[in-house]
């Protein structure tokens, strides 16, 4: 019969074969919805169409998925469905971020999390919860992803929702796994994988088997197993999945890995019967199509993750013009992925959140104290005249008091997000100084000649340094904080790649205390290379000369670092009244960084105090900047 009850159980079909056959399940939910439609039967209409567009994301349809998304929120905020409004805004924020697009991710995701703690589903807040921490593991952000993810694990642990419960654990492995913590990130992929088997769900197992083939690096045959038993699943029920893609990206990385090694070799042409001229050609086919179903469906993480290997993999081949066009298109996406104004509009959701949440613990404790304070009026009546003034005015101050300390505390923790939020800014400043698009090209254009030119070593020297350098850089932009052999290394590579650029116009020596263990300290990422790139371009590149040299030490003493960087270039201009070397702007942009991380770096620190001073070079000449840092001991 054509009623609510044939809407329901259709549904119901729906739901029990989404995970593992899509297409039915698409069959019985479209046949819902048109039942539903047609006997005006809202909830039933509201419920399919929600459905339908969250196995449109699963398969990889994501502007349909939008739209039916949209259809469902309408009919949720037409019939004040506050549980569907809120799984709208959740399924909303998962199909922006399968398509690259952050800042709108972000807002539906924090979104969900405040309708579902209005509403208060604790399943709701958890999967909000989860899909947060998802967005900050690719922003880089591990600590945070970890701290949402745990959030949302205590709450799954008290509900019965096992595969959102797996979908978390997942997360949390990435975030172990995707910050270099493999053994970690274990036990959670082999928890995940055990709900994901006792509920039958098949998408999540392949998503399970291709996380965990990074896990085992050191063994090329179980790591082929893993991507052959996803990709049969993916094949089976979803090809276009966002998971699906990135599996055969993989099958290229993981192939190409097992090219380099002679011993894992050895070990796939023994046991797989695989020659090394199909393994290359089988890794080349796997970057190739993973790469051109992302751009087919719009997805430029996966393309800037791909492509990296790829262009390393064309140099494996002495194929240099690939090579060269993947690193191009590598670097163009990096801005676009680690955009400073997805992360600003992140961390403002977050924020906002916070304070909301410390807004409400306010109230709240205005409320009970009030409350405690008819109680002690109705008391203090009975009792006495007397002791009702005497009582009544040391609450009163009580209150005055508490009150003022919450306000200080209030006052506190604002100071302390826009500290945070400064931070962050500046430290963008510092990278984009450092690897400006001026330079990038630069760079990419002197690969270039030199193919042209059939100089084929020297190409490949660049091309190693510059992918060396792009990656150091990549990793150490996500911490506030990194060992101090990194950040040597990262200034290192660049003035090599500056000197290559200008045919070793200048000399250049690197010089440490010998007592000193660079890797036992921390320093701040990107501190030091604006200093050294206008000593380059501004003092020894502008007035060449045959002595050109640029030195860098660094000295350790009890309580601080400090770091040196001189050049015999052309010096300060003498009729300025400016401090700053000849040649750089008044408000130079690396220089104003250094500024303001000091002046952060000095507001985090109570012992010795961090600074930045540059004066003219011995006779008149060239120009010494020095910093000098509050030591930080690494962790073991």
């Amino acid at each position: 019969m054509p009623d609510t009850n044939r809407v329901n159980i259709l549904f119901k079909l729906n739901s029990v074969l989404s995970v593992n056959n899509p297409d039915k399940a698409m069959q019985y939910v479209e046949e819902g919805y048109k039942l539903a439609s047609k006997i005006g039967y809202k909830r039933g209409m509201m419920l399919c169409v929600n459905d339908i567009a969250s196995i449109q994301l699963d398969i990889g349809k994501y502007d349909e998925a939008i739209k039916n998304q949209d259809r469902a929120l309408a009919l949720a905020e037409e019939i004040k469905d506050r549980s569907i409004i809120t799984g709208s805004y959740t399924n909303l924020g998962a199909i922006y971020q399968r398509m690259s697009k952050y800042k709108e991710a972000a807002t539906f995701f924090f979104k969900a999390l405040k309708k579902a703690e209005e509403v208060k589903d604790n399943r709701l807040i958890a999967l909000s919860e989860t899909n947060i921490a998802a967005m900050y593991i690719q922003q880089g952000n591990f600590e945070k992803a970890r701290y949402y993810a745990l959030k949302a694990d205590y709450l799954f642990q008290r509900t019965n929702f096992k595969s959102n419960e797996a979908k978390n654990l997942e997360m949390l492995g990435n975030s172990y796994a995707f910050d270099g913590k493999g053994e970690l990130s274990k036990p959670y992929y082999q928890k995940a994988l055990r709900l994901y088997q006792q509920t039958d769900d098949e998408l999540g197992k392949a998503v399970i088997y291709t996380q965990m083939v990074d896990l085992y690096s050191n063994n090329p045959i179980k790591q082929i197993n893993y991507l052959e038993n996803a990709k049969n699943i993916w094949d089976r029920i979803a090809p276009n999945n966002l998971n699906a893609i990135a599996n055969l990206g993989n099958y290229g990385f993981v192939y190409f890995e097992i090219l380099k090694d002679p011993k894992k070799l050895a070990l796939v042409e023994k046991e797989l019967k695989l020659n090394k001229e199909r393994i290359m050609a089988d890794a080349e086919n796997y970057f190739a199509k993973s790469i051109a179903l992302s751009e087919k469906a719009g997805v430029n993480e996966l393309i800037f993750q791909l492509t990296l290997p790829y262009s390393q993999l064309g140099e494996y081949k002495k194929d240099y013009k690939l090579a060269l066009y993947n690193l191009k298109k590598h670097i163009k996406l990096q801005d676009s992925i680690y955009s400073q104004e997805i992360k600003n509009k992140i961390a403002s959701l977050d924020s906002e959140r916070q304070i909301a949440i410390r807004d409400k613990e306010l109230q709240l404790s205005k409320l009970k104290f009030k409350q405690l304070w008819l109680y002690g009026i109705l008391i203090l009546v009975i009792l006495s005249s007397v002791i009702l003034f005497l009582y009544n005015k040391y609450r009163i101050r009580q209150l005055r008091f508490k009150n003022t300390l919450q306000q200080q505390q209030a006052a506190q923790l604002n100071t302390e997000l826009s500290y945070q939020n400064q931070l962050s800014e500046s430290e963008l400043k510092a990278i984009r100084s450092q690897m400006n698009p001026h330079f990038i090209f630069n760079v990419l254009n002197s690969i270039e000649s030199y193919i042209m030119d059939n100089d084929k070593k020297v190409a490949s020297r660049l091309i190693q340094k510059f992918a060396a350098l792009s990656r150091l850089i990549l990793e150490n932009s996500t911490k506030s904080m990194v060992t101090a052999d990194r950040e040597w290394k990262a200034i290192k590579l660049y003035t090599e790649l500056e000197a290559m650029r200008y045919d070793h116009a200048f000399t250049y020596t690197f010089r440490v205390d010998e007592a000193v263990e660079l890797k036992d300290f921390l320093l701040p990422p990107m501190l030091i290379q604006p200093l050294i790139e206008n000593a380059i371009l501004h003092g020894l590149i502008e007035s060449p000369q045959p002595d050109a040299h640029l030195d860098v030490a660094l000295n350790f003493e009890t309580e601080h670092i400090c770091i040196t960087v001189i050049d015999n270039g052309v010096g300060y201009q003498k009729n300025t009244k400016s401090l700053l070397p000849k040649g750089i702007k008044e408000k130079s942009i690396g220089l104003q960084s250094i500024l303001e991380r000091v002046e952060m770096i000095n507001r985090q620190h109570d012992g010795f105090k961090a600074s930045f001073q540059i004066r003219l070079g011995d006779n008149y000449r060239g120009t010494i900047a020095t910093i000098c840092l509050p030591v930080v001991k690494a962790e073991c």
